[in-house]
């Protein structure tokens, strides 16, 4: 059951932004909005807006952004429902307790965490106890970050009855396994858990350690409604409080843990997979720089490299690092017990290294052009052109060039460009009624589910304000700067969006045309298609 719509728009429309800000921070009046220095990071020059007109914030130094909502969330630590249930009692408006749609799934998670932190200190939790020890880990860490115990019998399965746990929801979750002859019984035997939680404390799923020499060591639960491996970083929850303006990203849960442990605690980890740029993204809301730590094996030197494209393509500034091989944030401070972050590097000087030959240069100047191109902001890109040439001896220019793994020239912005270039479209379209009406005329078609979605609220005139309460947190800060954008010409705007993401979409579409041509052959239909995509192209 969600709480109704009319509902939330009561909620809104009773509290004045500026009022709920300024309760909380002090507001100066700038014309007819307001500034203050931003509460969600370090500024000596205000660039924290808000706007009483449109109900909306925006920082135009950290890119945080929303509505009355969203401030409660971010500056409580709140949950959305939270958030209205607060907001509602202030404005003197009713909301029933509202159950979100998981949350009979975030009840068994709580459920399955506890019970596997209580399982530690138990007889069976021995195991887990002595290998915790030899990690180094300590107790008062181990309680924080609730890291428990999966014994060898089905503890979850045995006590869920008792607790009114849904079994199927335990399936649901990865936690049982259902018998061929009937019953359950547990995922996870004999493995240390950590429990992985969201930003505000939700315990989302889980992490394992064997205790053997089994391969793999490390094993997350399976996704779920609640649990997408990809979208989450392991101790978010628990380092947001220290971090500020630098993140330190790590691999895997030891690590993480050893550094908190040594007074390093604006840490995450990528739940010890490859970085996605949706956890980029989730580190961007929460810093402006990383610094990386990762293994000083091949695979770690590697697993850097592709994380380094990935955090400077979502404008986060980037350093690395680098540890002896062998020697990963863990063992490193066990053995010298602690790190010394002024060591960390630029992403040139990881990068860089004295070539034997032509070939080896050629390699190390093809690296350098893919990651410029990953740098969306103009300025930095050419200034770091220019120290990447002085250190190699090669023209800048030519490191501008974006290099290619194929004959076919890539698109000019990714799918996560566009999903940006998408939501500022349609931020015009929530402002501007001429814009709305151009997008209709054209049909024009968002990429995904969610966009569509949410364009289908502005068809219903749903003020931007609201509308930014089912935008997803990563896209906040694309449609609240256009909502603050002023005397601007709409229509000439949003025909430049349409024809940019137009001619992307149609430039993406030849790439995979030609990829189905060389792998399975041409067929008419494809020809066609690519040939009319081609004149498209030409004539735009």
């Amino acid at each position: 059951m969600k709480i109704p719509q009319d509902k939330i728009s009561q909620i809104h429309d009773a509290i004045p932004i500026e009022e709920l800000i300024g309760s909380y921070i002090p507001l100066k009046r700038v014309g007819k909005n307001f500034k203050s220095l931003c509460p969600f990071h370090s500024e000596r020059t205000p660039s924290f807006f808000i706007s009483p007109e449109k109900g909306l914030y925006h920082c135009f130094g950290c890119g945080k952004s929303g509505n009355i909502f969203t401030f409660m969330m971010e500056y409580n630590n709140l949950t959305f429902p939270q958030a209205i249930r607060f907001l509602g009692e202030k404005a003197g408006i009713h909301v029933e307790s509202v159950e979100d749609v998981n949350e009979n799934l975030y009840k068994a998670n709580e459920f399955a965490a506890r019970l596997y932190h209580s399982s530690l200190f138990s007889d069976n939790g021995l195991p887990g106890r002595k290998w915790l020890e030899y990690r180094g880990i300590q107790r008062d860490i181990v309680d924080k970050f609730m890291i428990g115990y999966a014994p060898s019998d089905s503890i979850v399965y045995l006590n869920s009855s008792s607790k009114g746990i849904n079994l199927a929801d335990l399936e649901t979750l990865g936690l049982l396994v259902k018998l061929e002859g009937g019953g359950y019984r547990d995922t996870f035997s004999m493995k240390v858990i950590f429990p992985i939680r969201d930003r505000w404390g939700k315990v989302l799923g889980f992490g394992t350690r064997v205790l053997d020499n089994s391969e793999p060591k490390y094993i997350n639960s399976r996704d779920s409604p609640v649990f997408k491996k990809g979208n989450l970083l392991y101790g978010l929850y628990e380092s947001q409080p220290y971090i500020k303006e630098e993140v330190i990203l790590v691999e895997g849960y030891t690590d993480l843990l050893t550094l908190y442990q040594s007074g390093i605690k604006n840490v995450v980890a990528s739940l010890g997979t490859s970085l996605t740029a949706y956890q980029a993204r989730l580190l961007k809301l929460h810093a402006s720089s990383v610094i990386l730590i990762y293994d000083g094996d091949i695979e770690g030197l590697k697993a850097a490299e592709r994380a380094i494209d990935i955090l400077l393509e979502t404008s986060l500034n980037v350093k690395i690092l680098p540890l002896s091989e062998g020697e990963d944030p863990d063992s490193f401070v066990r053995k010298y017990g602690k790190l010394d972050l002024s060591g960390a590097q630029s992403f040139v000087e990881f990068k860089f290294k004295e070539c034997k030959d032509v070939y080896e240069k050629g390699v190390l100047v093809r690296s350098f052009q893919q990651t410029l191109s990953k740098i969306s902001d103009a300025q930095k890109r050419e200034l770091w052109a220019d120290y990447i040439s002085q250190k190699l001896g090669v023209n800048r220019n030519f490191l501008l060039v974006v290099p290619t793994s194929s004959p076919y020239v890539k698109p000019a912005v990714s799918k996560m460009e566009l999903e940006g270039l998408e939501i500022e479209l349609l931020a015009l379209a929530s402002s501007y009624p001429i814009v709305k009406e151009l997008l209709l005329k054209n049909q024009f078609e968002f990429s995904t589910p969610e966009l569509s979605s949410l364009f289908d609220l502005v068809l219903k005139g749903m003020k931007p304000s609201e509308i930014l309460n089912s935008v997803s947190e990563c896209l906040r800060t694309s449609f609240t700067k256009v909502i603050f954008l002023e005397g601007v010409d709409s229509k000439k705007m949003a025909f430049d969006y349409i024809n940019r993401i137009t001619r992307w979409k149609a430039d993406l579409r030849k790439i995979e045309l030609r990829e189905i041509g060389d792998k399975e052959g041409w067929t008419p239909e494809h020809l066609a298609e690519y040939q009319k995509l081609t004149t498209k192209l030409k004539g735009g």
